[in-house]
């Protein structure tokens, strides 16, 4: 469900002036008051003070902007990017209506520009006008084919009027563009099975699962025999050449990133890593690589970042192999499907201990010095996981508790302790808070296959399969209401006082107290807030004064302002 909601968000742009990197003059480093200045030496230059205009607009002086290009439009009533620069002011500063007509102009001037095809279809959908925001954007993949955002918006107003199969068209058509976006085959695979096209959701979830480069299995034979020998550093040579031969071989750099790191060159181990995850961003054991390498030389808040990055990677392949057993379960193939949701039950516990390891670095960082005898890394960077190291679990397992007593309707808490409860084989009080999470966003998709595959192992066959087959249902009301939140939360003035005027009117409830928390759950469930936000959100909670939840703060603050 969580990438069938996603999609409602995708595509959605924050500020209008995105859609127009090819219009608006780019940024060139220019102070924005040394524009100025060349504005006032040359006051009828018309690029110069287009340059100044986009250079407001990127830096939010909307009012400034607006001034600026008011100018050129009364100066150079023909000028699309002038009319289209007016539009984004007017757009941000809430005028959506002269937004609106700004951009009829530019499109009669430029008819065939699918950037202004594609922001008349943004304003109409944000006023609600989804039939004339429809067909605006349908005119721009006629013009632009491979325009992203208008094939997501389709697809977005398609599921919101239930026409599975149209959005289907645009998602197979995205697939093409980006055929390595795992989350779009997982989108498509859930779409398909919400149309009895269970084969052809098979087929793009296990589409999804072939691009994991843990898949690929590109090993070779002389650099294995010289690392069971101890003989790394030829090892590493062995490798070098290997990224001379293929450069942009993630796996490759893998290997002597890890390399690297064991024999204690920090710095080559940090840069092989990382140019594995920038060529592959989902690689999981470059992630939890890296994530080792700062742990084993004792950056324990970047660790945990980097364990969250790989527990979120795990999770995807988890539900893409819980999606393929539903799909084989309803096409009758309940044989495969058992073997589908068996591996499930095998990956998942790599989520369970990846968080764990987070939760752990977490409160190392957060704690310092004090936490020095319950951590102490090995020789290769290992954690030593005896009683001492159990103990940072049951201090979060604690903080976590204590957070729920004075905020119980949150879900993600209770999500975040049932992961570290089955990681301390507490089965039942684990199921309880997975069903607890699910209860209050019945949207929490990754809560759902927790929930499921605990009750497999607990033996509750059907109520497990009645949890997986939840993972795929997508209700009318769940996705108006993610739809609704998406145009909202794009509006960021609207969005701003909606949530104000909401907490003004339960101010003193305290059965309301978790509107925030929950508020951001719905938000990334569709796709509108970074994962990564939330968990520093979370650390925030969990350790308020530490450096990390400063961090925090510094970083959500950040988010906001973009």
């Amino acid at each position: 469900m969580s990438y069938l909601l996603e999609m409602l968000g995708r595509g959605l742009l924050t500020h209008m002036s995105g859609a127009f990197a090819g219009v608006l003059p780019a940024e060139n480093g220019a102070a924005l008051e040394a524009l100025a200045q060349g504005v006032r030496d040359c006051p009828g230059d018309l690029q110069a003070r287009l340059r100044l205009g986009a250079a407001q607009l990127r830096a939010n002086r909307l009012v400034a902007a607006r001034q600026t290009f008011d100018v050129l439009v009364t100066c150079h009533p023909s000028c699309v990017p002038a009319l289209v620069g007016m539009a984004c002011a007017q757009d941000e500063l809430g005028n959506g209506g002269a937004a609106l007509e700004l951009l009829r102009r530019a499109q009669k001037l430029d008819p065939g520009n699918a950037a202004i095809l594609f922001a008349l279809g943004f304003c109409h959908e944000k006023s609600g006008a989804t039939s004339e925001a429809a067909a605006y954007y349908r005119d721009a993949v006629m013009v632009c084919p491979s325009l992203r955002n208008g094939h997501e918006r389709l697809a977005a107003i398609a599921v919101r009027a239930q026409c599975i199969d149209d959005a289907i068209e645009h998602y197979e058509k995205l697939c093409d563009l980006d055929p390595h976006l795992v989350d779009l085959h997982l989108t498509l695979a859930g779409l398909l099975a919400r149309t009895g096209r269970h084969d052809d959701a098979i087929c793009r979830y296990q589409a999804a699962i072939a691009l994991d480069p843990g898949n690929w299995e590109a090993q070779d034979d002389l650099v294995l025999s010289y690392e069971k020998t101890g003989l790394l550093r030829e090892a590493i040579e062995c490798l070098h050449r290997m990224v001379e031969a293929e450069p942009d071989a993630a796996d490759t750099h893998t290997r002597l990133g890890e390399l690297y790191g064991r024999v204690g060159n920090d710095e080559a181990a940090l840069r092989h890593l990382q140019r594995a995850i920038e060529l592959t961003p989902d690689y999981l054991e470059a992630n939890v690589k890296l994530a080792m390498q700062h742990l084993r030389c004792g950056r324990f808040s970047e660790a945990a970042r980097w364990f969250n990055f790989a527990t979120e990677i795990n999770d995807r392949t988890t539900v893409a192999y819980v999606g393929i057993g539903v799909a084989q379960h309803f096409a009758g193939r309940d044989t495969e499907a058992e073997a589908s949701l068996h591996m499930a039950a095998a990956i998942e516990p790599n989520s369970t201990l990846l968080f764990s390891e987070m939760a752990r670095m977490h409160l190392k960082a957060a704690l310092g010095a004090q936490a020095e005898r319950y951590l102490t890394p090995g020789a290769q960077g290992e954690v030593n996981d005896g009683d001492a190291s159990r103990d940072l679990i049951q201090t979060q397992i604690s903080r976590l508790r204590r957070a729920l007593r004075q905020s119980p309707g949150h879900a993600d808490l209770h999500y975040r302790l049932g992961l570290l409860l089955r990681n301390r084989r507490e089965l039942d009080d684990a199921i309880r808070c997975f069903r607890t999470a699910v209860e209050i966003n019945p949207c929490y998709a990754k809560a759902m296959v927790k929930l499921g595959l605990a009750l497999r192992e607990a033996g509750e066959i059907d109520g497990a399969i009645a949890a997986f087959s939840r993972v795929t249902e997508l209700k009318p009301e769940y996705v108006d209401v993610h739809y609704q939140l998406g145009l909202l939360f794009v509006q960021r003035q609207r969005f701003e006082m909606a949530v104000e005027q909401f907490e003004q009117a339960v101010a003193g409830k305290p059965e309301c107290v978790e509107f925030q928390a929950n508020l951001a759950l719905s938000l990334q469930n569709a796709g509108l807030v970074d994962r990564a936000s939330a968990t520093w959100r979370l650390i925030c909670e969990l350790a308020p004064d530490s450096m990390e939840a400063s961090e925090a703060r510094a970083l959500l603050a950040k988010h906001r302002e973009a």
